[in-house]
């Protein structure tokens, strides 16, 4: 059920990330095309296209995270093989782990707080703490396939020491 469950989800990011940046051309052309040729401008095309901006920023930082595509320094591959790989991208990955965890966690106390406030925003009239939710909404998921990474590697090392 579980792996079930896993498979599906693994292209939640993919899918997630082609319909956000869908609607955020449709967005910014709506917005270009009402401005310039029907002399008119939408607010609320604009808003909305900053908070997806935002959605699509962070869902793909997932969908990076989940196909091991983030930037990082390489060069100490280079020095350190076996083992010691094995073990220091597991500390890094553990590290990152615990970053992600803890800023989505206050992340969820600003969007509470957000919330109990009623402020809304100008044009679309939402209230700040429903927008403030997508960073812990997606901090959640990065730590979900952070996770997901440091158990996938375990395993293949595991299994790749059982054959030694």
């Amino acid at each position: 059920m579980l792996r079930k469950l896993l498979q599906y989800s693994e292209k939640f990011e993919e899918v997630m990330s082609v319909i956000l940046f869908s609607l955020l051309v449709i967005l910014c052309f709506m917005q270009v095309a009402f401005r310039f040729v029907i002399n008119f401008s939408l607010s609320w095309t604009e808003e909305l296209a900053n908070y997806d901006f935002i959605l699509l920023v962070y869902i793909s930082c997932s969908l990076c995270i989940q196909k091991g595509a983030h930037v990082r320094v390489e060069i100490i591959d280079l020095f350190v093989v076996g083992r010691g790989k094995y073990w220091l991208d597991q500390a890094l990955d553990l590290v990152w782990t615990v970053f992600i965890f803890a800023v989505g966690w206050h992340a969820v106390a600003i969007a509470e707080d957000a919330l109990m406030i009623g402020k809304t925003t100008p044009a679309l009239d939402w209230p700040y703490g429903w927008v403030y939710s997508i960073i812990p909404f997606t901090f959640a998921l990065m730590t979900l396939r952070l996770i997901q990474r440091l158990v996938v590697r375990h395993q293949l090392w595991a299994a790749k020491q059982e054959h030694l």
